[in-house]
């Protein structure tokens, strides 16, 4: 593969799995903050509801000189915590100074559905990139040239382009090293140039140009 290729490959994957694990990482993050730095308040509960097997509390975080209010929050929480919301109408909650949005509830009960999803997610695309390698190192082609000068030091990148006929002209990274061949990487594809005596400059993953004669 390209420099570039790989590049991109690398920056596409990178930014998938960001994509997938900000939302877990974000709430375990904000989790950790109210843990560390929060302050307990007593929340004014507006509405208790049973929504099947789940007990909800909504509730009205009231507000300081450092920290807006905020209202209509709910929280799933366990039975002794539903029950003592209902009969004292306060729950006990703990945000952060400046920010009362990001919260924890004493009693909640939090969902591992998301984290579920998480971890799929994350088994999905390693499958998918384990898949890619394999199938591009079984289908990636590989053409054999003949060497008539000297191979030479180049920029970095790919290039295969045909001068006239069979005569072409080959540019890649140094993938294998031979006593009289070199094996260079187009991304797509490996050329394996046989130099015939011809002199190779290259070290193991360098660029170089190959000039002769594909064979096969």
């Amino acid at each position: 593969m390209s420099g570039a290729r790989r590049w991109l490959s690398i920056v596409l994957i990178g930014f998938v799995a960001f994509v997938v694990n900000f939302p877990m990482a974000h709430s375990t993050y904000l989790r950790w903050q109210v843990d560390r730095s929060g302050v307990d308040v007593a929340a004014e509960v507006t509405d208790t509801r049973e929504v099947g097997d789940d007990l909800l509390v909504e509730f009205t975080v009231p507000g300081d000189g450092r920290r807006e209010p905020f209202e209509n929050a709910v929280a799933e929480v366990d039975a002794a915590t539903y029950a003592e919301a209902r009969e004292t109408g306060q729950l006990a909650v703990r945000v952060l100074p400046d920010d009362g949005g990001a919260f924890t509830v004493e009693g909640q009960v939090t969902s591992r559905l998301g984290l579920v999803i998480t971890l799929l997610a994350d088994l999905f695309l390693v499958a998918m990139v384990v898949l890619m390698v394999r199938f591009r190192a079984v289908m990636r082609v590989e053409l054999v040239l003949r060497a008539t000068e000297d191979l030479e030091r180049c920029p970095p990148g790919s290039r295969l382009d045909r001068i006239s006929g069979m005569r072409y002209v080959v540019s890649g990274e140094v993938a294998e090293l031979g006593d009289d061949e070199v094996v260079l990487d187009l991304g797509d594809r490996r050329v394996r140039v046989l130099l015939d005596g011809y002199a190779n400059p290259a070290g193991y993953q360098q660029p170089v140009r190959a000039t002769g004669y594909m064979v096969a």
